[in-house]
């Protein structure tokens, strides 16, 4: 009994002092700007985005282990119930490739299934830092006289991970990469 009570104790003291390093973390995905560009009766999501990876998401990227991006757009009305579910809800995932062999880096759109190759992971991050042209679902739900409340996120995708990492993954810090929700008001 006494053995189990210095084991917890011993690990919320490790949580404790480890739990401050994952808040001042330089690492993460950060949102700089986000907003939708009208041409004509078109509405198209331009953002810019910092990406900060881990050095254990780049050694696994390094491995040939794909990292799956997951974005997230929703536009609410901010005059209905904030309970109710959002006019937009639209998702995009975006993987990672690292190709030893070729040793090329690749970013495919697995939606659409593009895939675009890269020399240098520094050019892989120059891409995706512009977000730009996103034509997303259920645009023309949105009334021109009204205002409302759009929300985007982005996420490193634990579940996309082979089942032996995504332990890892959940249990350390350094693979929980993801975007405070970027809130901002649209008006069509």
């Amino acid at each position: 009994m006494r053995s189990r009570r210095l084991i917890l104790i011993g690990f919320f003291l490790l949580e404790g002092l480890l739990a401050p390093l994952a808040w001042s973390s330089p690492y993460g995905i950060f949102i700089k700007s986000a907003e939708f560009i009208t041409s004509g009766d078109l509405k198209t999501l331009s953002a810019d985005i910092d990406y900060r990876f881990t050095p254990s998401t780049i050694t696994a990227l390094e491995e040939g282990i794909p990292l799956t991006l997951l974005i997230t757009l929703k536009v609410k009305d901010p005059d209905r119930l904030w309970f109710q579910q959002p006019l937009i809800e639209d998702q995009r995932r975006i993987q990672l490739r690292y190709q030893p062999l070729a040793k090329s880096f690749q970013i495919a759109d697995l939606g659409s299934g593009a895939v675009q190759n890269f020399a240098s992971f520094a050019t892989v991050l120059d891409t995706l830092s512009r977000l730009r042209g996103w034509k997303f679902v259920g645009q023309y739900v949105l009334e021109k006289e009204k205002s409302y409340d759009a929300i985007l996120r982005f996420k490193l995708d634990i579940e996309s991970l082979p089942l032996p990492l995504r332990l890892v993954a959940y249990l350390s810090p350094e693979w929980h990469l993801e975007t405070e929700p970027y809130q901002w008001r649209v008006e069509p």
